[in-house]
């Protein structure tokens, strides 16, 4: 498997969690939807700009004209001096954020793949249905019916696959495999408080990871907090490894 370097990882999820609106600035991307999750609402900066200082004026110029704050994402493929430019208007860093890679083979067929299998087995679809909002909106939803419909606009950017586990009118885990240039990545893990410690996000993670085989996926990426230790021993238990990282200023 080919590791892609921090701005491609950064490319890969951006299109795997497409924003509503989007224009570019240099080799950045304003991204904008109505405020709802980070990603889709904050500047891609990913790349060399002519003029930090002129290029986060137009950034916050153009999010001050959709009623937002700016906020921006941060890796190591933006400028080195980024942060010292943001850190002396105000801006202050949050959600560090750990990106994982793993061989597509590698997790579908690795020692994870032998152990006892959920009660139920896992459903794939090629499309959320309202079922499988409700309860990734249940578990990590922030706002109400507008958001909600906002959030289904941005799941549904771009081809993906949607896994589910459970009752089919009211699961109680389900995640998503946004499909990108032969790579598979992994969003909106969630699984009803009542259903944890069940191994429901492992049997989820492997049967996205077996069945996007048919779609050409070679190789997986995910984030997740830093600081999220349980999490992170899950991946790395079914071969995922530390490839990139980033955060948010605001």
């Amino acid at each position: 498997m080919h590791l892609p370097d921090a701005a491609a990882l950064d490319r890969l999820a951006d299109r795997g969690w497409p924003a509503l609106e989007r224009e570019p600035l240099g080799a950045w991307t304003l991204r904008a939807s109505t405020g709802v999750t980070n990603r889709a609402n904050s500047v891609l900066t990913s790349g060399p700009v002519d003029d930090l200082g002129a290029a986060v004026d137009a950034a916050e110029r153009w999010y001050a004209a959709r009623s937002l704050p700016a906020v921006f994402q941060v890796s190591p493929a933006s400028s080195p001096e980024l942060r010292g430019v943001l850190a002396a208007r105000g801006y202050r860093e949050h959600s560090q954020t750990d990106i994982l890679v793993a061989d597509r083979e590698t997790v579908a067929g690795g020692p994870a793949a032998a152990a006892p299998a959920a009660a139920a087995p896992v459903r794939i679809a090629d499309h959320p249905d309202d079922a499988w909002l409700d309860t990734w909106w249940s578990v990590d939803g922030r706002g109400g019916a507008a958001e909600r419909a906002v959030a289904a606009r941005i799941l549904r950017g771009g081809p993906a696959l949607y896994a589910a586990h459970g009752d089919p009118a009211a699961p109680d885990a389900v995640a998503r495999l946004a499909i990108v240039d032969g790579w598979g990545g992994l969003f909106a893990v969630a699984t009803r408080p009542s259903a944890r410690r069940r191994g429901l996000a492992r049997a989820l993670v492997l049967a996205l990871a077996t069945a996007s085989a048919e779609h050409g996926v070679d190789g997986l990426w995910l984030q997740v907090l830093a600081g999220n230790t349980a999490a992170h021993a899950l991946y790395a238990s079914l071969g995922f490894r530390p490839a990139s990282r980033y955060a948010y200023w605001s």
